[in-house]
């Protein structure tokens, strides 16, 4: 992900959106007094959408990006929504006041960027009181394929880039599991799951949106040459999804309740 353009990510955010939306409404159940912890909170948008749920007191979102956190807190600020510049792996970026202080907590399409879970996952614990909740997901290895792409025709541009992306295995779902009882919580619901229907364009255009956000490899390429990598990536995604079934999992989904 470009960490670095939160208004193009901002532009072209609604296949995020769409997967944040359905896990909202098929695992949270607001209550009155919640005040959620949105973890990754990009520039906002269901951060604010989260604020003005039945009940719901107020909503914290924390991400990496300043220029994230700048855009969020100009363009989705509420008088119950505040946004934190917080890396969810350091335990020394959390405020000693999130301390047991949230009920809820979300982590929509951010955890295969995050290296250390284990930390990320414990550090989210400790925000949450005794019963509180936390709903994620993250890419499996099979969908996170398409940001590993290998062009040798932008190999030269490319050559000083790596590119961070860490999914969970495909064959490792039930250790997602496994690894959020070890940081002390209880597992209701932990699988792999499909992307929601029409949460990733089809059409070439609306891919190559999607792409500018998704692959920060772009700022190594020449401006006037990004579309034709963009052109060619896209060739490159729609023949490796060919393999890809109709249900097949592209993310690994858990909500579980601190102990």
């Amino acid at each position: 992900m470009d960490i670095e353009n939160a208004e193009e990510y901002a532009k072209n955010r609604e296949g995020q959106q769409k997967v944040a939306m359905d896990l909202i409404n098929r695992y949270i159940t607001w209550r009155e007094g919640d005040v959620v912890l949105d973890v990754g909170s990009g520039t906002g948008e269901i951060t604010k959408l989260m604020s003005q749920q039945p009940g719901v007191k107020s909503v914290v979102g924390i991400d990496l990006s300043s220029d994230f956190i700048s855009f969020a807190s100009k363009n989705n600020a509420a008088e119950n929504v505040s946004f934190h510049v917080a890396d969810a792996s350091k335990s020394a970026d959390f405020k000693p006041e999130w301390k047991g202080a949230f009920t809820k907590a979300t982590c929509f399409t951010v955890l295969h960027w995050i290296q250390d879970k284990r930390s990320a996952f414990k550090n989210i614990a400790s925000c949450l009181e005794p019963g509180g909740e936390l709903v994620i997901n993250c890419l499996l290895e099979s969908a996170a394929q398409i940001g590993k792409l290998d062009l040798p025709r932008w190999r030269g541009y490319l050559k000083d880039f790596t590119y961070n992306i860490y999914p969970w295995p495909n064959d490792d779902i039930e250790g997602m599991g496994h690894l959020f009882e070890e940081v002390g919580f209880e597992v209701l619901t932990c699988n792999g799951q499909p992307a929601p229907p029409k949460s990733f364009p089809t059409d070439p255009e609306g891919l190559k949106a999607v792409m500018r956000t998704m692959l920060p490899q772009l700022k190594f390429i020449p401006t006037d040459k990004q579309d034709d990598y963009l052109t060619d990536a896209y060739c490159a995604i729609a023949e490796m999804r060919k393999d890809f079934k109709e249900g097949d999992p592209e993310a690994v989904v858990a909500h579980v309740r601190k102990v």
